[in-house]
């Protein structure tokens, strides 16, 4: 595995609430044109590659600016915050022992997790 093992994993942790889900279309993505398509119609290949990551990073910085102004920038932040769009789909990350940063053993005094120098 090169260095794009650690990157993928380091970054599902970086990224709460997400989950590694968020890497599976990507995955297939990457795996559809970076591999069958370059290895079946290679000319095709050459041809629309480029013109393809092209119109992904465009739409995805596009969308990233529309979502800013339209839930973000207004009112500070704080739209939806007290409103039908606080739901439980928002918010159910944050309850569990994982958003709240609570161990699933707790340790007891002195004793400490992984060898011991």
């Amino acid at each position: 595995m090169s260095i794009c093992g650690p990157v993928i994993f380091n970054g599902t942790q970086l990224l709460p609430p997400a989950t590694g889900i968020n890497y599976v279309p990507w995955a297939i993505v990457g795996f559809i044109f970076q591999y069958l398509i370059r290895r079946r119609n290679f000319p095709w290949w050459t041809k629309y590659n480029y013109v393809l990551s092209a119109a992904l990073d465009s739409g995805l910085a596009i969308s990233v600016i529309i979502i800013y102004f339209a839930l973000q920038y207004p009112r500070n932040g704080t739209i939806g915050k007290n409103t039908i769009l606080s739901w439980w789909g928002n918010t159910v990350s944050f309850t569990g022992a994982d958003g709240r940063g609570v161990p699933v053993i707790q340790l007891p005094v002195g004793e400490v997790f992984g060898p011991k120098n």
